[in-house]
């Protein structure tokens, strides 16, 4: 979903070299090392994750091969080349149980709760070894390529005269667009390594969330507003999502990368995925 659309973007300026899990495995070492070699990048970005929050409970071995100890491979190469490496995250390193009124900063302790948390921070860890590192973390990441929250919702809309979505978790939803301007940024400006937490503008709840999606989309289904232990009751084998995933942009925006407000992404995402 995001890496389809950052190569198509970065091509118009920059020679890409793009990779799939046909082209390269990057839970093989040897074959990271040896593709740098050959490429030679001033820049290598991660979008290759493990994101199936559910599966990585069950499937944690596979998740930590691909969130975790692939990154270390992708660093080393990194650093064999002199590459800087820019490594996208999630807020799910956090444990997302601070107060609603408290967001967080790239200075917090992460502290995961889930297994994709837990893999998403050995790779966070990894990625440092680079030494010339930029972490995005994101959240709530929605585009026009691949499954993703607003194409669900689209969906159950055409199949439901009202549908039941949890109000009582907190984040910015993200577009794939958003995210890919704020990497084409952070390549131009280049500003001092580390974390930045990398979202749309603006807090909502899953619930607001498919509200203003049918708002813009002029769809007539209801919304009922729920409670995770609800959507739990609902749903018992899904895992638990963090109520708090409301992440500071200060950092972001102190070295003057603006991203647009959630939903001007939205709209702009509906005018494209509506078509």
């Amino acid at each position: 979903m995001l890496g389809g659309e950052l190569k198509e973007r970065l091509e118009k300026k920059y020679e890409v070299v793009g990779t799939t899990i046909e082209t390269l495995d990057i839970c093989d070492k040897e074959a990271v090392l040896k593709k740098a070699k050959e490429i030679k990048p001033y820049f290598i970005i991660n979008c290759a994750a493990f994101t199936n929050v559910d599966a990585c409970e069950v499937k944690e071995e596979i998740a930590l091969s691909v969130n975790g100890t692939a990154v270390a491979n992708i660093s080393e190469a990194a650093k064999q080349e002199n590459a800087i490496l820019i490594h996208i995250s999630t807020d799910y390193v956090f444990a997302g149980d601070m107060p609603v009124d408290k967001i967080y900063t790239e200075a917090m302790e992460p502290n995961p709760v889930s297994a994709y948390g837990r893999t998403k921070l050995v790779g966070e860890e990894n990625a440092k070894k680079a030494e010339k590192y930029y972490i995005l973390r994101t959240a709530w990441l929605y585009g026009l390529r691949g499954k993703n929250f607003v194409k669900t919702m689209l969906r159950l809309s055409k199949e439901h005269d009202e549908i039941s979505v949890v109000d009582d978790q907190h984040g910015s939803p993200t577009s794939t667009t958003t995210l890919c301007k704020i990497i084409e940024q952070i390549m131009e400006k280049e500003p001092e390594y580390g974390i930045y937490h990398s979202t749309n503008e603006g807090f909502t709840t899953w619930c607001k969330f498919t509200k203003k999606i049918f708002e813009i989309a002029n769809i007539k289904t209801k919304v009922k507003a729920i409670t995770s232990e609800e959507y739990k009751q609902m749903y018992p084998q899904s895992s638990d999502r963090p109520k708090n995933s409301q992440l500071s942009k200060e950092k972001l925006k102190n070295i003057g990368i603006i991203p647009s407000k959630w939903e001007d992404a939205l709209k702009e995402y509906l005018k494209e995925e509506l078509k």
